[in-house]
């Protein structure tokens, strides 16, 4: 008798479980925002951050520094922000063509481990393609953008 009610429950659990449909994981688009910073001032970072805060539709953002001089340590501590930021929501923050000079900061204070530094754009693009996706470029949301919505991150810088 305890035989047959314990081969009952494991095929009524056996069902159930069969019965439990699997969540797929849908991947993220293999879109990126490309976006140009023209100095390395900490206004001028602090309104690309901004800007990646309440326009950006997917979280993954290359940020080509090639026209950037140098950087302070306060303005790398903004991208280091909005790179763990975006990892939050499974994106990342890779920096394309930095100046000698950014390269060493970065070194320096060992904020590569979080952003990623490569030579210039499409270094960044194929670095994004090692997953064998074909990535695109799509611009920032000319109104609010999607990706931190309602996180409670739209409010903080």
């Amino acid at each position: 008798m305890l035989l047959r009610s314990r081969g009952r429950a494991l095929r009524t659990e056996a069902s159930r479980l069969r019965s439990r449909k699997a969540a797929i994981p849908v991947p993220r688009p293999a879109e990126y925002h490309l976006l140009v910073l023209p100095d390395g001032s900490w206004s001028t970072v602090e309104c690309l951050a901004t800007m990646i805060l309440h326009h950006a539709t997917v979280p993954t953002v290359i940020v080509d520094m090639t026209t950037v001089q140098r950087m302070t340590i306060d303005a790398l501590a903004v991208l280091v922000r909005k790179a763990i930021r975006l990892r939050s929501a499974d994106g990342q923050l890779l920096l394309a063509g930095p100046p000698p000079a950014v390269r060493r900061l970065i070194e320096r204070t060992g904020t590569g481990r979080i952003v990623q530094v490569l030579p210039g754009r499409a270094a960044a693009v194929r670095f994004l393609a090692r997953d064998g996706r074909t990535w695109h470029p799509v611009s920032l949301a000319d109104g609010p953008g999607t990706l931190f919505a309602g996180t409670g991150l739209a409010e903080h810088v």
